[in-house]
């Protein structure tokens, strides 16, 4: 059996904590910046329903490759509002038959944003990727949220 692993990923944001909740619970926020760079999100594909047991579904397509397209269809574990956000995903294909966690947790200090999203399990051998991806997918954040803050 493949090694697992858990990925860690930490960012802070110059934002308030509301503006960068909003980012990953609006749909329309969300498909603004939701993937890594060369990945679009629509916004008519993204489903949250902010209850534990609610849906957390959106499709990535890649820019250049329409045809290529990685959704998420998960199911909202935790929602505690401005705090933490965590879901289940899987198992099916797209997530090599597992059933993958993903929590962010939400702090502020001094009108500055720290989340840090931990998602598992993971093969050691997506690791890597999944990590560039998530800190691509916060730089597109960060750009948006630089728009108004």
């Amino acid at each position: 059996m493949e090694s697992m692993s858990e990925l860690v990923v930490t960012r802070q944001f110059s934002a308030p904590r509301s503006a960068v909740w909003a980012a990953f619970v609006e749909p329309e926020i969300i498909s603004q910046w939701w993937g890594p760079h060369g990945w679009s999100v629509e916004e008519d594909s993204v489903v949250l329903e902010p209850v534990v047991g609610g849906r957390h579904e959106l499709n990535m397509v890649q820019v250049q490759n329409p045809e290529a397209m990685v959704p998420l269809k998960a199911v909202i574990t935790t929602f505690d509002e401005y705090k933490c956000l965590a879901s289940a995903d899987g198992p099916h294909e797209m997530t090599l038959d597992l059933v993958i966690h993903t929590r962010i947790d939400f702090s502020e200090f001094a009108g500055k944003t720290i989340i840090t999203l931990t998602q598992s399990p993971l093969p050691f051998e997506v690791l890597e990727s999944s990590t560039k991806a998530w800190n691509s997918a916060f730089a597109k954040l960060e750009e948006l949220l630089a728009q108004f803050f």
